[in-house]
């Protein structure tokens, strides 16, 4: 089901889609209780400071839910292959530097969170996962990515893609073909310029909402009008001191939040003047709000 947000939740949870877990009867926070508990589907064994990925784990079939996150892992085994009812898998905050080829075994999977595992060989992982045919949420956040891999390109499968928190200067040119991507996240990425890679952006058939916050953007560039199929475009915290005009030739634009940059306020008020109530604006002073 692809992924739908509503003004609401860009109000009130910004990260939605990539901060909500599953929950379920049955829950587990150790491999000992999941087999206490026969049919336990969700497995917690984030913070406990594992160095290795516990094989008792494999035993554990029934498992749609698994997060092994914020530990010291560095190797997944290859009977990951063994977890075939996987749906929801994290990885996050780990020393991970590659994945098995047997990843690809796990059919079933659609979300897969890879977040800061610095050493992560990026290209490689992504070319496994482009045989996940239900993946639809990846997050490569804080993967020491300064060039998005080509092999992005083959994961047509895939909703949200999150490449936040790196120090990434260029999308590849084959992204266009994520046919399926809806949501970008690129925030925190100081090297990223926005006027370099509207082309690419501006390819991607179904990008709808994309986030590009605390940037250290200064401007936005003109060519911002290529971005026809944007509807919600996220500046939040960034250098931004004016909109330009072609803001509104922006077409399918229908929200956009330039919160804590530094908009003059006249400005702002001529902003809701002429882009409201056509487009749903969100502004604030960063300086009056220091105060």
């Amino acid at each position: 089901m692809k992924i739908i947000f509503y003004i609401s939740h860009f109000i009130c949870f910004p990260f939605l889609v990539l901060a909500q877990t599953p929950t379920h009867s049955h829950e587990a926070r150790s491999v000992r209780q999941a087999f206490q508990n026969p049919g336990t589907t969700w497995l917690n064994l984030s913070h406990q400071s594992l160095s290795s990925f516990p094989d008792s784990v494999f035993l554990l079939t029934d498992l749609r839910y698994l997060d092994i996150s914020n530990n010291l892992i560095q190797q997944i085994p290859v009977d990951i292959a063994k977890l075939k009812q996987l749906n929801y898998l994290v990885l996050s905050y780990n020393q991970l530097t590659d994945l098995p080829d047997e990843i690809k075994e796990l059919t079933r999977l659609q979300t897969l969170y890879l977040d800061h595992n610095p050493h992560l060989n990026v290209n490689q992982v992504v070319g496994h996962l482009g045989a996940l045919p239900h993946l639809k949420v990846l997050s490569l956040a804080g993967d020491n990515i300064r060039i998005a891999p080509q092999e992005l390109g083959k994961l047509q499968s895939v909703e949200t893609l999150e490449l936040s928190e790196n120090p990434l200067t260029s999308l590849p040119d084959n992204l266009s073909q994520m046919s399926n991507l809806s949501v970008l996240y690129i925030n925190h990425d100081a090297y990223f310029n926005l006027e370099k890679n509207i082309r690419v952006l501006s390819q991607i058939p179904n990008l709808s909402e994309l986030h590009i916050e605390n940037d250290e953007m200064a401007s936005l560039p003109e060519s911002i009008k290529e971005l026809k199929q944007v509807e919600y475009l996220f500046l939040v915290g960034n250098k931004i001191q004016n909109l330009p005009a072609v803001i509104q030739e922006m077409p399918s634009l229908k929200y956009l939040d330039v919160r804590d940059n530094d908009i003059p306020l006249h400005l702002q008020d001529e902003y809701m003047r002429t882009l409201s109530p056509r487009l749903i604006l969100r502004l604030s002073n960063k300086s009056k709000r220091k105060k």
